[in-house]
């Protein structure tokens, strides 16, 4: 017998008792003086044996602790700082995952340069979303550009940006501009980019432009 179990026994022999003085002191007509001690004796009673009642041995749960995985070292992933940036020749012969974000602008630069359009890089911090500006001849004016470096980050151009862009090539008093991104653009954002005549480039037109010409300076250079 455990001792819940035990209790519950002493609980009974309890309520036994008290009633069967009850009921001796109403049929033998008993004094007053039993029963107060009918009421009170029996509940002492069981407290004391609850008392001296072994107590019950503590079951320890087998906790079926996991064993901690351990994750093995995955290879760090290459965060590359935003603002860095590297010389021009270390930058021809990196892949694009490895830029950062002016990198990869200043790769667009080197590649309209190469291209003669006569870019003009506007200072980074205050570019008020335009990157560079290049020089159309068949417009006879300078082309706004805004870059975008998202490659593998899951982002798309939005509507936002287009905007943005449209706004901002009125700072630098260009009527035309163009978006180069190496990610895509959602079906607004291309439909807001037709609306105000903005060209378009998208990761397919880095990869087979800017980055084609990347590797062959690479070549020359290595």
């Amino acid at each position: 017998m455990n001792r819940t179990q035990a209790k519950g026994f002493i609980e009974l022999l309890r309520i036994s008792i008290m009633f069967a003085g009850v009921f001796f002191y109403f049929t033998q007509g008993l004094s007053f003086y039993f029963l107060i001690a009918v009421l009170i004796a029996p509940n002492i009673l069981a407290q004391i044996l609850i008392a001296i009642l072994p107590k019950n041995k503590k079951t320890k749960r087998k906790t079926t602790s996991k064993k901690a995985i351990k994750k093995k070292p995955s290879a760090t992933k290459n965060k590359v700082p935003t603002t860095r940036l590297l010389p021009d020749k270390q930058i021809l012969k990196m892949p694009l995952e490895k830029m950062s974000g002016h990198e990869f602008e200043r790769l667009c630069f080197l590649y309209y340069k190469a291209k003669g359009y006569k870019p003009k890089e506007t200072g980074k911090g205050a570019d008020g979303g335009v990157d560079l500006l290049i020089y159309q001849r068949q417009h006879k004016t300078y082309e706004a550009v805004q870059i975008k470096h998202y490659l593998n980050s899951g982002n798309q151009i939005t509507v936002k940006e287009i905007r943005e862009l449209n706004s901002a090539k009125l700072n630098h008093d260009c009527v035309i501009a163009r978006f180069i991104t190496t990610t895509t653009y959602t079906k607004d954002a291309m439909l807001q980019a037709d609306k105000y005549k903005i060209e378009t480039h998208g990761i397919e037109w880095v990869r087979s432009k800017v980055d084609t010409w990347r590797k062959e300076q690479a070549k020359k250079i290595s």
